[in-house]
């Protein structure tokens, strides 16, 4: 089975490319699948998580106009695009072209989305989405009819026209799925396999640390998680929490942690490869998220037993926390809950221990045989109606 992925770049610490490396390494490690990678503005950056050698590594580097649009005046900013566009499709018709290829995968609806489907190879063609529908472009369908939206809803209706010739739509979780059926009847889901090498001792669940991963973005929700510390910090100064992630909010949440007097218990540190050893130096995991398209870095804490309290938000942590059983989910948005719930781990130990055991067996369907069970037989599908 030969299979190409295609993404913008490799060289960040996201959820997204640790998930590819861990899968492609499967697939060629495991499987045995040729597996390749096509990327168009990795450049000179170092690929960020380790693939096996058996995955062959394609860094296209074109100019993509997107990041300086700005600057650019209408004309110039339309023939930047196109002559882009045309350089990216003609080097990946190219390689289909040469290439007998059985499955083509674009990712986080990279430039090739517009493309790939009218390509005559004989491959099948599928876009793997890992944002929730709330979160992404096509939310404007679910929105009442504004003649102030026409020229955004007629945009998104192209989108939808080209994602709907793709044979199929891969999404993440079953409630998410709900939503996009609406709109498409290509869509299957397959949750995100764990990341964690489960061959990694227990945690012992005594250091006064807690642990909260994840880009500082919005929608990661970082400013209602120091919210929350405030409180937590007057009834336990000793514990610290560590923030894992970085993004275009950082100085916001560096200034806010210095406003709310909380620089000695709250530290943000960046993202690095090797995250399972900071999980296990922890003792509670933190979600603070606005939304999730599936949230891979709650399920790698509850992979190691690391008990953890979230924000009920779409869409993820419904799936993998029963309320009071093996974690806490807390309403959206409710500071006051989220650090009563903190509290409550901080001062019982045992509770701690409770939701840690049960944590470990709640991910066990996500372990990586069983995620790629799905994906093989999807492929397998796929080239058989070929």
């Amino acid at each position: 089975m030969k299979i190409v992925y295609f993404i913008p770049h490799l060289r960040e610490p996201s959820g997204i490319n640790r998930v590819l490396s861990i899968k492609a390494n499967y697939m060629a490690d495991v499987l045995d699948y040729d597996v390749t990678i096509i990327t168009y503005r990795q450049f000179q950056s170092a690929v960020f998580f380790p693939f096996s050698s058996e995955v062959k590594l394609i860094h296209l580097n074109l100019d993509d106009p997107t990041f300086r649009l700005k600057s650019l005046g209408f004309f110039e900013r339309r023939k930047s695009i196109k002559k882009f566009m045309v350089s990216y499709e003609n080097l990946v018709e190219k390689f289909l072209l040469e290439n007998q290829v059985d499955v083509c995968v674009s990712m986080v609806l990279g430039a090739e989305y517009k493309f790939l489907y009218k390509i005559k190879d004989k491959s099948k063609k599928v876009l793997e989405f890992h944002l929730n529908f709330d979160n992404s472009p096509l939310r404007i369908l679910t929105k009442p009819f504004h003649i102030l939206r026409i020229k955004s809803l007629l945009q998104i209706k192209n989108l939808r026209s080209k994602m709907s010739r793709y044979e199929k739509i891969v999404v993440l979780s079953n409630d998410d799925a709900k939503t996009w059926k609406l709109f498409f009847s290509n869509i299957t889901v397959i949750g995100n396999p764990l990341t964690i090498d489960l061959s990694l001792p227990r945690p012992n669940l005594t250091s006064k640390t807690a642990i909260a991963v994840g880009r500082l973005e919005k929608e990661k929700g970082f400013d209602y998680l120091v919210e929350a510390w405030k409180i937590v910090k007057e009834k336990h100064p000793e514990w610290i929490l560590n923030i894992f992630g970085e993004g275009s909010l950082e100085d916001n949440i560096l200034r806010q942690i210095k406003d709310l007097n909380l620089e000695d218990t709250i530290f943000l540190k960046k993202s690095v490869p090797n995250i399972a050893e900071k999980y296990l130096e922890s003792s509670i995991f933190i979600l603070s998220s606005r939304n999730e398209g599936f949230v891979l870095v709650l399920m790698e804490a509850l992979a190691l037993g690391i008990p953890a309290v979230s924000f009920n938000c779409k869409f993820g942590p419904e799936e993998l926390i029963e309320d009071g059983k093996n974690g806490f989910l807390v309403e959206l948005g409710n500071i006051e809950m989220l650090a009563e719930k903190i509290i409550t781990l901080i001062e019982d130990e045992s509770l701690r221990q409770i939701f840690s055991e049960r944590a470990l067996l709640t991910t066990k369907k996500y372990e990586i045989a069983n995620i790629m069970k799905r994906w093989e037989e999807l492929f397998q599908s796929l080239v058989k109606n070929n």
